[in-house]
């Protein structure tokens, strides 16, 4: 009677085993097949700089020279559309605010750039194609751009900035860059570097087609995550060396910017 009850005991613990076990063995593939989150298809990053310059090419556009008592408010603003993995649309806006001038714009707006375009990206190398309109002093200053950017060391990339002659003459700039970046700490560093080749008359004034600036930086930035995941603030000089045939309307053929201002990726 005895091995009769034991038996029976078993097959009872049997029958309410076997399904908590199937259940159990159900949440487990339930879990190891849950798909991991989608990579948002449009992102963007919204920076906020005050600039002791607005350099537009070597120009110093608003005659700052050397001195540091103007304050610049420059907003930017990028989106990407991502089409696939290798190619994404790009809409943009930058603004230069201050009180240097009556605005034509209204307020303290004195310009407004607008571009859109695309990135195609294959291996290392990605390739920009982007349609421009500057808005200032009541005109519209239209121009097409091509950038091929290497995802190496140095970062070596070349621009190509055409100005199409929609009220004013054509023109092109040709920018080579490089730049190496380092970290100390939680401090990132970059020193970007930069050497441009104009056409003659691209800038007011300028008479002759040859190398119209110089340029070399550090920036140092560090996260600010109580600001939101993956912001940056930034602090970072540039010395311009410029030529005066070239750019006449230079205050100082050599001077030195200044930038801070905090990054938001989203």
């Amino acid at each position: 009677m005895t091995k009769i009850r034991s038996k029976s005991t078993l097959a009872l613990a049997a029958m309410v085993a076997l399904p908590v076990l199937s259940w159990a063995g159900s949440a487990e593939k339930a879990v190891a097949a849950e798909p991991a989150a989608a990579k948002p298809s449009i992102t963007g990053n919204l920076s906020l700089n005050l600039d002791s310059h607005f350099v537009s090419f070597g120009q110093d556009i608003w005659g700052s020279g050397q001195g540091l008592h103007t304050v610049l408010f420059h907003p930017t603003l990028e989106l990407s559309k991502a089409i696939n993995s290798d190619f994404k649309l790009i809409l943009g806006t930058w603004w230069d605010v201050n009180d240097r001038a009556k605005s034509s714009i209204g307020n303290r707006i004195q310009e407004v750039d607008v571009w859109a375009g695309g990135a195609y990206t294959t291996g290392i190398l990605t390739t920009t194609a982007l349609y421009q309109q500057w808005m200032y002093l009541n005109q519209n200053e239209q121009a097409v751009e091509l950038k091929f950017a290497v995802d190496t060391f140095l970062k070596p990339s070349l621009l190509i900035h055409e100005r199409i002659a929609t009220g004013y003459e054509s023109g092109t700039v040709v920018v080579l860059s490089a730049g190496y970046d380092f970290k100390a700490g939680p401090v990132s560093f970059s020193v970007p570097a930069s050497l441009e080749y104009e056409t003659s008359g691209y800038h007011p004034g300028g008479t002759k087609a040859g190398i119209g600036y110089g340029s070399l930086g550090l920036t140092g930035s560090v996260p600010v995550d109580f600001v939101s995941k993956d912001a940056t603030f930034s602090m970072g000089v540039t010395g311009y060396m410029t030529n005066s045939d070239m750019i006449p309307t230079n205050p100082k053929k050599n001077f030195l910017t200044f930038t801070t201002g905090i990054s938001i990726p989203f």
